[in-house]
């Protein structure tokens, strides 16, 4: 609308788009921290996995290489780490290395036992809804 050939202006329309923009992104801050903050939860739940896992194929290894049943000390170390054993599988005898697909020196080749564990652990906060996060890990008597 023009009178006269100039346009009309009108006081105030554009008041306040401003504060939208800026609460945009504001907001648009706020869901990038908060991913980076689950990415870095997740990945330090996938560190602990790992590292429960290894201890855990450890103690059950040594449980089984005295008799014990490795499995079962390889959940009570999972739980005391603040995992939770998924899977366990204990091969003995001679045929050990080649029963599991254990690799030339990786255990289990001197008829010793060979344990092979998979741990769960949950990340903390938003990031445990997602589910989980797995790590395997084998152990065994050296040749």
């Amino acid at each position: 609308m023009r009178r006269g050939g100039a346009p009309v202006r009108r006081e105030g329309a554009d008041r306040g788009s401003g504060s939208v923009l800026v609460l945009a992104a504001a907001a648009g801050a706020l869901v990038l921290a908060a991913a980076a903050a689950a990415a870095g939860q997740v990945g330090a739940a996938a560190a602990r996995a790992g590292s429960v896992a290894d201890a855990a194929a450890l103690a059950a290894a040594a449980a089984s290489a005295v008799g014990e049943s490795g499995c079962g000390r390889a959940g009570r170390v999972a739980r005391a780490g603040g995992g939770e054993l998924v899977a366990c599988a204990e091969v003995t005898g001679p045929s050990a290395g080649a029963a599991s697909g254990a690799l030339p020196g990786a255990g289990g080749q001197g008829g010793g036992p060979l344990v092979d564990v998979e741990v769960a652990v949950r990340p903390p906060g938003l990031a445990g809804a997602l589910g989980p996060v797995t790590s395997r890990a084998r152990a065994g008597q050296a040749p």
